[in-house]
């Protein structure tokens, strides 16, 4: 069920999904946790309780980035939807992405200048970081390419047909066949795959459509409880196999972290869906606190690795 609230510039009551303002949080969160849990990740010994206990932390995270792509599909790509201003979401992106892009990129050239020190090289390096982004910048990069493509991603939604045949192909070029060619070890293949030249079926655009698609598509119950012991079973292989690699090893492998990874797909799709399905949310209190909560979490992130 939907919470019905009340906008405070408008004076106008109006639906809002609340279950997904709290999954967004829980994002958020799982987003910091990740980035503590992996910031020394490369220096700790693969064979310590501290790397395992990371290893844990980090896995039980991955579902974040994939689940705010899906919830930014999900509002975004309706074909009924009117009215979305395109070009006010992209130039407001494009603004933020600068914005925390000088904050990253100078704040080291600032506090050398104010000290003394600072070289030609620092600041060329600053002005390079300034228009690359900071590290963990590469997500508005990518949201910023999906909001792009959002003209013709409704239209792939509009019909229901097209947008299983995108999800489809989705799944098998961005998962299945690098993971049968990276366990096999037939790179051979991996290379005529490439050559085929779709690029938009390997990337995380899938993870947009696909958040739309399982919000306005009715899961019976057996199939529910199938996704969610995949989603556990997922889960745990991301862990077992990302710890018997490291080990096996002797470094840090996150080969099961990385975009490509079925196994975060899966658990990504079991948390999705088990929002959407769960009761408990049906009547949750305080439906405004959630939805400014909600909108925070994006600065929340910008500033996550400050």
């Amino acid at each position: 069920m939907n919470n019905i609230i009340l906008n405070q510039k408008t004076g106008q009551t109006q639906v809002r999904i609340i279950k997904y303002d709290i999954l967004r949080i829980v994002a958020c969160f799982a987003i910091v946790l990740l980035h503590v849990s992996s910031s020394v990740l490369d220096t700790v010994n693969v064979h310590s309780s501290e790397f395992l206990i990371m290893i844990v932390y980090n896995s039980l995270t991955r579902f974040a980035v994939p689940i705010f792509f899906m919830l930014s599909g999900l509002f975004l790509l309706s074909p009924d939807r009117e009215n979305i201003k395109l070009g006010k979401r992209i130039l407001k992106l494009v603004s933020l992405f600068y914005v925390w892009s000088a904050f990253y990129g100078f704040q080291g050239i600032i506090f050398d200048v104010l000290t003394g020190g600072g070289t030609k090289e620092f600041l060329l390096e600053s002005i390079r970081r300034f228009i690359s982004g900071h590290l963990h910048m590469w997500f508005i990069q990518t949201l910023l390419g999906f909001y792009i493509l959002i003209p013709i991603a409704r239209q792939i939604c509009a019909e229901g047909r097209c947008l299983q045949y995108f999800l489809i192909l989705w799944v098998v070029f961005k998962f299945f066949i690098p993971c049968l060619t990276e366990a096999f070890h037939l790179s051979i293949i991996q290379s005529q795959v490439n050559s085929l030249g779709l690029d938009i079926l390997t990337g995380n655009l899938g993870y947009f459509l696909l958040g739309y698609y399982l919000n306005t598509t009715g899961i019976k119950k057996h199939i529910r409880l199938i996704i969610y012991v995949m989603g556990i079973i997922a889960t745990y292989l991301t862990i077992f196999l990302t710890i018997h690699d490291s080990a096996k090893s002797g470094i840090y492998v996150e080969t099961w972290f990385g975009a490509g990874s079925l196994n975060i797909c899966v658990m990504s799709t079991a948390i999705f869906i088990w929002f959407k399905y769960c009761r408990a949310f049906d009547s949750i209190k305080y439906p405004n606190l959630w939805k400014k909560l909600s909108r925070c979490t994006f600065l929340f992130i910008c500033f996550t690795y400050f």
